[in-house]
């Protein structure tokens, strides 16, 4: 135990915070044995780029191991849909149009966050 727990912090791993039960596993009998078997890390670099990474627990109806779930929460803007039309690519500046709402730069960290400023992007240029 102490040898990984060595490597849990010589690499930099950090824990996800585990919501709900304070326990993953039980013998099911009286009284119960509970036991946290689960433990959940990541890095230095996921958890800024991605602070609200969180571990919940749900139900276990049958085992005798409650399953987890690890939720990453992102701020990715909820505007209006894009929605591509295929009588779009008829249009014959089609692909110069495409090129240049993609070259616009959109000076965002985030993935996630820099595919939706391109896509909102060939939003504002397509009549263009």
């Amino acid at each position: 135990m102490l040898l990984f727990n060595e490597v849990i912090s010589s690499q930099g791993l950090l824990e996800i915070p585990l919501f709900g039960k304070r326990f993953t596993w039980s013998n099911k009998q009286q009284p119960p044995l509970l036991e946290r078997i689960d433990w959940f890390f990541t890095s230095i670099s996921w958890t800024l780029l991605y602070p609200n990474t969180k571990a919940t627990t749900l139900v276990a109806e049958v085992s005798d191991h409650t399953p987890c779930l690890i939720e990453v929460a992102t701020d990715i803007p909820k505007g209006s849909i894009f929605l591509f039309e295929n009588y779009w690519m008829e249009h014959e500046h089609f692909l110069q149009i495409v090129q240049h709402g993609w070259s616009i730069p959109t000076f965002q960290t985030d993935v996630a966050k820099r595919l939706t400023a391109k896509f909102k992007n060939l939003r504002r240029v397509k009549h263009i």
